[in-house]
């Protein structure tokens, strides 16, 4: 990893900014931030803390200068390409679009944006990327959510139809 440092001419990350990424992504996991999350994420992200950035061998390749900010994202894209493949299919949820949510989500502890309105603002737009559905998925989620059948919410969507058509 030192040769690829050096060869991207990123930084190196100090042995300060892994504390300060530690007590983040800490912060983090005791609910420490306006961070909106599931438990798949929060659950990757205590692995991540756990098995990488506490590790004695990071701490070791930090205080050699063997690793970049750059790596680090890219040793939790890793972490979670494995865990995020072995989730079930969500109807209308790509898992391309969960792992960019969740790399999202990384890059904003990773940074611990002190301004809380832009992390707002980029969670938010995370946010509604992830529920962004098509017609025929919202149409099934409010069937679902109403708990009838299809023909009876066609029948529903007609009479209003009519109703509206009179009342115009």
């Amino acid at each position: 990893m030192r040769s690829r440092c050096k060869a991207n001419r990123e930084e190196p990350i100090t042995k300060q900014q892994l504390q300060q990424t530690k007590d983040r992504f800490q912060a983090f996991l005791n609910g420490d931030t306006q961070i909106v999350a599931d438990e798949a994420f929060i659950n990757a992200v205590q692995s991540y803390s756990e098995v990488f950035l506490k590790s004695d061998r990071v701490a070791k390749m930090v205080q050699s200068g063997g690793f970049s900010a750059s790596d680090f994202r890219e040793v939790f894209k890793r972490h979670i390409e494995k865990r995020v493949r072995s989730l079930p299919e969500i109807d209308g949820l790509s898992k391309e679009t969960v792992l960019s949510s969740w790399m999202a989500k990384f890059d904003t502890i990773y940074r611990g944006d002190e301004d809380p309105r832009k992390a707002q603002q980029r969670m938010t737009a995370s946010a509604a990327s992830e529920l962004i559905l098509s017609k025929d998925q919202l149409y099934e989620m409010f069937q679902n959510i109403l708990g009838i059948k299809k023909f009876e919410h066609q029948l529903l969507y007609q009479a209003c139809q009519v109703s509206y058509k009179a009342w115009v």
